[in-house]
């Protein structure tokens, strides 16, 4: 297949001690255990969560014998891809059913799709709204976006399910990754994305035994 695009957008953040994160996740250790001074050579260390900054959750994190992140099969992690806006919405909103279903009336059909949720919330990064009160999916929008046959959701926001999804299980997650479709979390630069017409490449480290991990999201505009 050949790829035609003209700019190159990156989709996710640093991992650094200041990254975004959720508010039970702590902030990455890093630390140096090598110096040019003193050794000749530089090497750091890292310390983080599997899902701290941008990153991607597996059916492991929900199902005991769920997929890990190194199974996740190379082609779920690269596609074309959709922007469904939402950033009309303000911190705390849901995502409901008729939404996307509106969206798919205007803009067409979404099967096979990478499909990206831009609520906003990454211009609230370094508020502490941004992980109290931010736009996610409903358990029922969950559902009806599993029924289109998508390959990947993400969002900008630092939860793909809605705020009070976390009271009810989190509806949201269990669904996509009861049927095997990663969540990417904590995406940046979603605005800068048109909303067809583009390629995705998700590429998170290759972790055994891990529910999760940092990502380097790239978009091919």
């Amino acid at each position: 297949m050949q790829i035609n695009f003209e700019q190159i957008i990156d989709l996710s953040y640093p991992v650094d001690e200041d990254s975004p994160r959720e508010a039970l996740i702590g902030p990455a250790k890093i630390y140096d255990t090598a110096t040019i001074e003193n050794d000749g050579y530089f090497e750091g260390r890292v310390d983080v969560s599997g899902h701290y900054s941008t990153h991607i959750d597996v059916p492991a994190l929900m199902y005991a014998e769920g997929s890990v992140v190194a199974d996740i099969p190379i082609e779920k992690l690269m596609g074309k891809s959709v922007l469904m806006d939402f950033s009309y919405l303000k911190p705390g909103d849901e995502i409901q059913k008729e939404k996307i279903e509106e969206w798919i009336r205007k803009n067409g059909n979404i099967k096979d799709m990478i499909v990206f949720l831009y609520t906003g919330m990454q211009s609230l990064v370094g508020d502490p709204i941004f992980a109290e009160k931010w736009i996610g999916l409903t358990g029922e929008s969950a559902e009806f976006l599993v029924s289109k046959g998508i390959k990947v959701i993400g969002t900008d926001a630092c939860n793909i399910d809605c705020v009070s999804g976390r009271e009810k299980n989190f509806p949201a997650h269990h669904t996509f990754l009861k049927y095997g479709i990663p969540n990417v979390e904590m995406l940046c630069n979603l605005d800068k994305l048109p909303t067809y017409g583009f390629y995705t490449i998700i590429a998170p480290m290759k972790l055994k035994k891990s529910s999760g991990a940092p990502a380097r999201v790239i978009a091919l505009v």
